[in-house]
């Protein structure tokens, strides 16, 4: 009997106004099939095994740089005499604004043909165990400046993996297509697509708006959404929109009718409605509830 992938809706520090946590991990057991809706990236420091991303599999071992996109299923398995011992950061698309592009993500070519992994040389492995490890122990502190030194390094760590995997010879990903069936030339990618709502997610989003948009049939849009989210286009529009007035409520003051006009939602009644379905609990109650969780 096939096991259906966990969607893993929550990581550290998620709710808050600047969606980050880094950490080191050591995976006995390795780590079963997932997805989720945020960035994540591995570095290995010590042992062996394999990741497995949407169907493709690479070799995991001291110096495996990994970026996962949202919503790409992926497995780590690793090897019980040599578990491997890894830096694991998850970000949100968010913690960069509106307009400007994420360091060393190029959306058009995020799975077509850019492999997610680089196995950098041993003369940069000392940097990349060093700006990791700095990462880690800024997040960990509360020193002034924190998250802006966080974002820079993000960058720079982001960028340099982009760098060396467009310069190494990693074999790209293969994958299957979905039908042509109703298919038209696209201008773009079903991850800027992605993206754009992940960005836009303040303005009136349709289906036939975005589909027209970047140059897609509305019924093959449709398609590519459920293939790669698991989910409707409406779901996913209400999913970001959410997730984003958990991150208001929880750092801000703003009251909740404001928060529901600043996530999209033109009639208060409907955002309540939409976010009592989600959380189970009104947005009010989840403040309150965040409030007195320890920080």
């Amino acid at each position: 009997m096939a096991v259906i992938p966990r969607y893993v809706t929550h990581y550290p520090n998620m709710d808050s106004s600047f969606p980050f946590h880094i950490k080191i991990h050591r995976l006995e057991n390795g780590f079963e099939s997932h997805r989720h809706d945020f960035m994540e990236f591995s570095y290995v420091i010590e042992g062996y095994g394999s990741e497995i991303i949407n169907g493709v599999e690479h070799r995991m071992m001291p110096g495996t740089f990994t970026l996962v996109m949202p919503y790409q299923y992926h497995e780590i398995i690793s090897e019980p005499s040599q578990p491997l011992i890894l830096y694991n950061c998850n970000f949100g698309l968010h913690l960069y604004a509106q307009g400007e592009q994420i360091p060393g993500i190029d959306w058009l070519q995020a799975e077509e043909s850019l492999p997610p992994f680089a196995q950098i040389e041993e003369s940069e492995h000392a940097y990349f165990v060093s700006a990791l490890e700095e990462m880690r122990r800024e997040y960990m502190g509360e020193n002034l400046w924190k998250h802006a030194l966080l974002k820079a390094k993000l960058t720079e760590v982001l960028v340099r993996f982009d760098r060396f995997r467009r310069s190494a010879e990693s074999p790209g990903a293969v994958g299957g297509t979905l039908c042509e069936k109703d298919k038209v030339q696209p201008k773009g990618s079903i991850w800027q697509v992605l993206h754009y709502i992940h960005t836009h997610y303040q303005d009136d989003l349709t289906l036939s708006g975005i589909a027209d948009s970047f140059g897609f049939s509305v019924p093959y849009l449709s398609e590519l959404f459920k293939k790669a989210v698991g989910q409707n286009f409406l779901a996913f529009v209400h999913e970001v929109r959410i997730r984003q007035a958990c991150a208001l409520l929880v750092s801000t003051e703003m009251n909740v009718s404001d928060i529901a006009l600043e996530t999209g939602y033109g009639s208060y009644n409907t955002f309540s409605r939409i976010f009592r379905e989600t959380k189970g609990m009104t947005p009010a109650a989840y403040r309150k509830l965040k409030a007195m969780q320890p920080q």
